[in-house]
């Protein structure tokens, strides 16, 4: 499969049972021992982090498994603490939710670089 430039044997991936299994009763330290061994298997990090819209989790992780694209939700962050993973609910995206994302995403894009846009010309005609 092509994603992010790569082309990825899907067989190298990790699978769903495998990551969810990991995840279990884990905060981001545990994630992050995953992305690393998807930057060493393949030169790069594969996992994204979603936050966006006021979803009940305060974000996800998107992670590429044999599968398909996990979602992995966590908890909020405390200060000096890490992100707990709600490994009950990591769950495989379909299109039509990756689409919806995506859609919500563009629209919170767009909507806060136009007031960036108008924070930078009050900020300017305030010299």
């Amino acid at each position: 499969m092509k994603y992010m430039g790569l082309e990825i044997d899907r067989s190298k991936l990790m699978t769903m049972e495998y990551v969810v299994d990991y995840l279990q009763d884990a905060n981001y330290s545990n994630l992050s021992d995953l992305r690393d061994r998807y930057t060493e298997a393949f030169g790069q990090d594969l996992v994204w982090n979603y936050q966006c819209c006021g979803d009940f989790f305060p974000g996800f992780y998107i992670m590429p498994v044999q599968e398909g694209f996990l979602s992995i939700p966590y908890t909020s962050v405390e200060v000096d603490e890490a992100e707990e993973i709600v490994s009950e609910d990591i769950a495989l995206l379909s299109a039509e939710e990756m689409q919806f994302r995506l859609d919500r995403y563009r629209d919170y894009a767009v909507e806060l670089m136009s007031a960036m846009e108008e924070m930078i010309a009050i900020t300017t005609e305030r010299k």
